[in-house]
């Protein structure tokens, strides 16, 4: 039976990539004027993805996943105990240069920002006198009040936990959206938005209820938050890079385009049922909500401080233990239990699972933590299916929880025979990932054959050390077909065949 559905996800991968023949269109021609959304709402049934996964059935997991819905690129990691067990990434960063995705590449977060925005504030608050329960407006120069509530106080708190009655108004919102960083500063946005008479004021800005009374997901509010670090000690992009992203050695880590190189961001997409369609790099004035870019492996590094109580390699801390306590602590149980500060909590595949997704246009994104079990999972796409997104976070905590640790003890007791894995993605447009694993260091090397067995072409001939080992085909100039690629050392050879559709 295993067998058969492998040969069924076969054919149903080879006919998914051929209906899926890519073309683009120029990134002009897409609206990025659409609202984003709540994406506390999880938009997937994930019963028949909660069985247990080793490394084998995960890659094929995300394979069809990728296929099936039109993901150009994911990268992909599970974590255990601080330790990263499963680190992989597929298709493409920039479809048009075929260029794939690693775990270096950086990726549009979305709303996985609002953590990182988050952890910033806290920071702040342990270095400064406020309380979460003051008045938002006692450290702005300016009153933020729902004009229908002008006696009801919005708190820090609040802003922080969806509840603030502040409304995400996308008549206004969604223009102000462009290609690039926004030029419109933080805090002359947030004013002319939240105070009446204001350039971006709208009634519609607020809710027509009173703070604290009704939960609504809020971007605007989550903006105002970083513009508090601004207001309480320092420009908010600065206290991240000195604060947070800088002692994590996150490098490549930024809210603005301008601080990276764009060549190595992966580009988002839009499937409209034939062709892929780049949105270009969009940023927007409220930027502290979504706009961070970061790569898997430094999202990484956050998590896991994050998940160890702020501290990481012994010695590097971004926050005490009792903040990240309060930060994963529901604030308003009653109103909903499951909004921590920022963090919010899911029940997923029978446990709580806390972290945060990320949605906007050509990207799905997630990180998430299983408190019980002190497993992580972190998933970046540049692709616009979230279920699937869900489906593969929850498969890596599955792996980090039950294969990942056995796997890689095995892996570091070496194997006594090479292996070779099948390449991913498979059948692939102009560039796959070939992995293999050496048991010791030895000279190598690794060939493409078409069928009647003509050497197409070499990617490697030379030593390699002992270990694992990710060889990148760019089969650009290829006719379409089947290939094979051989994996050859002094005494032991591999084979395996492959698609490739252009």
């Amino acid at each position: 039976m295993l067998q058969l559905l492998t040969h069924m996800h076969k054919i149903v991968l080879i006919l998914l990539w051929i209906v899926g023949a890519t073309t683009f269109i120029n990134a002009s021609s897409i609206d990025i004027h659409e609202p984003e959304y709540d994406v506390r709402i999880e938009q997937v049934e994930c019963d028949e993805f909660i069985v247990p996964r080793d490394s084998a059935s995960l890659d094929s997991l995300i394979c069809y996943k990728m296929a099936e819905n039109h993901i150009p690129g994911l990268t992909s990691m599970a974590i255990r105990d601080g330790q990263i067990l499963w680190n992989q990434s597929y298709g493409y960063a920039v479809l048009e240069d075929s260029m794939p995705v690693a775990d270096t590449t950086i990726f549009y977060l979305g709303s996985v920002s609002k953590t990182a925005t988050g952890v910033a504030l806290m920071q702040v608050w342990e270095n400064y006198p406020f309380d979460l329960g003051d008045d938002v407006s006692d450290y702005l120069t300016f009153t933020v009040r729902n004009p229908l509530y002008p006696d009801s106080v919005i708190t820090i708190r609040m802003i922080m936990t969806h509840m603030s009655s502040i409304n995400d108004n996308y008549d206004i919102l969604g223009p102000l959206n462009i290609q690039g960083d926004s030029p419109i500063p933080l805090g002359y946005f947030l004013e002319q938005y939240l105070v009446p008479g204001g350039e971006y004021y709208s009634p519609d800005n607020y809710n027509p209820w009173p703070p604290a009374t009704q939960d609504d997901y809020c971007n605007v509010a989550a903006a105002l938050a970083g513009y508090l670090v601004e207001t309480v000690a320092d420009s908010f992009p600065i206290w991240c890079h000195d604060s947070l992203f800088e002692i994590l050695s996150m490098n490549e880590t930024s809210y603005f385009l301008v601080d990276l190189d764009t060549s190595n961001i992966a580009m988002p997409y839009h499937w409209d049922g034939s062709t892929h369609v780049p949105y270009g790099h969009i940023g927007k004035p409220y930027y502290p909500c979504g706009t961070l870019r970061t790569s898997s492996n430094q999202l990484a590094r956050f998590l896991v401080a994050f998940m160890q109580y702020g501290l990481i390699d012994d010695t590097v801390r971004i926050l005490d233990s009792a903040t990240v306590e309060l930060m994963t602590t529901p604030q308003y149980p009653i109103l909903n239990p499951e909004q921590g500060l920022f963090w919010y909590r899911k029940f997923l595949d029978g446990r709580w699972i806390w972290g945060h997704q990320g949605v906007f246009d050509g990207i799905r994104t997630r990180i998430a933590f299983d408190r019980s079990n002190n497993t992580g999972a972190i998933v970046l796409t540049n692709g616009e299916d979230i279920s699937s997104v869900t489906q593969i976070t929850i498969a890596l905590l599955n792996y980090a929880a039950q294969f990942g640790v056995a796997e890689k003890e095995s892996r570091a007791a070496m194997p006594s025979m090479v292996r070779l894995f099948q390449n991913c993605p498979n059948p692939f447009h102009s560039v796959t990932n070939i992995r293999f694993v050496l048991p010791e260091a030895d000279d190598i090397s690794l060939k493409i054959y078409n069928v009647i067995g003509q050497e197409v072409r070499t990617l490697v001939d030379h030593k390699l050390e002992a270990g694992e080992h990710k060889i990148v085909w760019n089969a650009g100039g290829i006719p379409s077909g089947v290939y094979y690629y051989r994996l050859s050392t002094g005494d032991q050879s591999r084979t395996k065949r492959t698609i490739l559709l252009n």
